[in-house]
């Protein structure tokens, strides 16, 4: 790397601005790891990743000033060390919830690169949890991704891939690349798409009506099912697994959204989520700042089956999984000037129904502290805008597992984790368990039986553990109706 790498793009750029223009603003994305074993303190884990963070060498960059320009650069007080931070807490779980929430609100100091990792210990004797934190600015999801892996992994360190040169008429590299010849290279049907898209985003979404003022402060919950049941069913339905996961998404919120909020149907009147796609090419695997883009993709909220909602996503999300569809929303990237994009960004903070997601991601690996195995990671995305709430979905070692980070004015309005995850289980025994099979109705003293329930329990949030028994009989009534 050289001393001064590019100047922040778009997207880049409006983090920065938004956050200068609201103050209370915290664009922080994360996860949290939790640790099997005794917490060897903060030293070991600061070698580690002192001995690691050359794996990813944009962590030591932060934002400078060239001039009049804003510019990502090197630090040159660059100390790994310092960016690892203890918080030791009381006995039980419920300690680690209120340690996690209260750093969801705290800033990153602005002087040096934005990122950090808090060791919290203290509320178990044999576990552990490391809550890695970065401003959305300089690493997007999949740069946390790649951050986990790098400092935690388990394995040789993982390399970016060369550039790869595309035929004439292509996008090109290195000093032959042409920008506007990779431009001029995307498809028509996908531009129009792409403008057709747009068009349909304009169109009302759901509006809800809580009756309460937002408090400005935050807390997670967090729960997790088998990756097997949201692959089951996108196997059968001929979806994906993130397709699965944003319609049990729509069904949670149905279920959790009390009556009197007003969340009837309406013409044209969808629930809709920013769904991001990463434009991250091979070179830039380890590059700082954004590389993605959000579309805005309705759940048919008023689907008469969860499994047409499943299709229907899935019909929804397969428009923009086209490769001329990621030239589109790249060219987007690098065309589109930082005021324009800011714009778009504090308009949708406007609906205060509108749902930020991080889609589903995947630790593509195990992970580690020293010895002492992570056996869950919990992601973690920010809040913005008059935004009730925002989703995180990621799979690690066997578990899909979905955070909500909420504001504090919801306490009382149900478990939207759970729901979630009863969502998901329900999809799963009604598209792939036949009635009366002998896994139908599962066997709750044998885990090990596919057709048992999941019991989800939450290692973060506050709240009571979310079981199975705690979550929304589907006959009953729903969360918060009579709060």
């Amino acid at each position: 790397m050289t001393t001064t790498v590019p100047s922040p793009n778009a997207v880049d750029g409006c983090f920065l601005s938004y956050e200068r223009d609201e103050p209370r603003f915290r664009p922080y994305v994360g996860a949290v790891l939790e640790v099997a074993g005794s917490c060897p303190g903060p030293d070991p884990v600061r070698e580690q990743i002192a001995d690691r963070v050359d794996r990813m060498p944009s962590l030591a960059c932060k934002v400078g000033r060239r001039g009049r320009r804003t510019v990502w650069e090197l630090d040159p007080g660059f100390d790994p060390r310092r960016h690892v931070h203890e918080i030791r807490v009381e006995d039980g779980r419920a300690s680690l919830g209120r340690a996690v929430d209260a750093l969801l609100g705290e800033p990153i100091s602005s002087g040096a690169p934005r990122w950090g990792v808090w060791v919290i210990h203290g509320y178990s004797p044999d576990k552990y949890a490391l809550f890695y934190r970065a401003h959305h600015a300089a690493q997007d999801g999949q740069a946390v991704l790649d951050a986990l892996t790098a400092l935690f992994g388990v394995g040789p360190a993982v390399l970016p891939r060369q550039a790869v040169a595309e035929a004439p008429g292509g996008r090109g590299t290195g000093a032959n690349r042409d920008p506007l010849a990779w431009v001029r290279n995307i498809p028509a049907r996908a531009i129009a798409q792409n403008a057709a898209d747009t068009v349909r985003g304009l169109r009302s979404t759901l509006t809800w009506a809580p009756h309460r003022p937002l408090t400005g402060r935050t807390r997670l919950l967090s729960a997790a099912v088998p990756v097997s049941w949201p692959r089951d069913v996108a196997k059968a339905l001929g979806a994906t697994p993130n397709d699965v996961c944003l319609a049990a998404l729509a069904e949670a919120v149905r279920d959790w959204v009390p009556e009197e909020w007003g969340a009837g149907p309406g013409p044209g009147r969808e629930l809709h989520v920013g769904l991001p796609v990463s434009l991250r090419r091979p070179e830039e695997r380890f590059a700082v700042g954004n590389r993605v883009s959000a579309v805005r993709i309705p759940l048919s909220y008023w689907a008469k089956s969860p499994a047409d909602r499943v299709v229907a996503v899935a019909r929804a999300t397969r428009r923009i999984r086209t490769e001329g569809m990621r030239r589109v929303l790249r060219a987007q990237l690098e065309c589109f000037p930082e005021w324009l994009v800011y714009r778009f960004v504090r308009q949708s903070c406007a609906a205060s129904s509108a749902v930020d997601t991080s889609g589903l991601l995947r630790v593509p690996r195990r992970l580690a502290v020293g010895a002492d195995p992570v056996e869950g990671v919990v992601p973690t995305l920010f809040l913005h805008g008059d935004h009730f709430f925002a989703v995180s979905f990621l799979s690690y070692q066997g578990q899909v597992r979905v955070s909500f980070t909420l504001d504090r004015a919801l306490d009382d309005v149900g478990d939207l984790a759970a729901l979630w995850a009863d969502a998901v289980e329900r999809l799963w025994r009604e598209v792939t368990v036949a009635p009366g099979s002998p896994g139908a109705h599962g066997d709750p003293g044998n885990p090990g039986n596919p057709g048992a329930p999941f019991v989800s329990v939450d290692p973060i949030s506050p709240a009571s553990p979310a079981s199975h028994a705690s979550r929304r009989d589907p006959h009953a009534s729903r969360p918060g109706e009579n709060s």
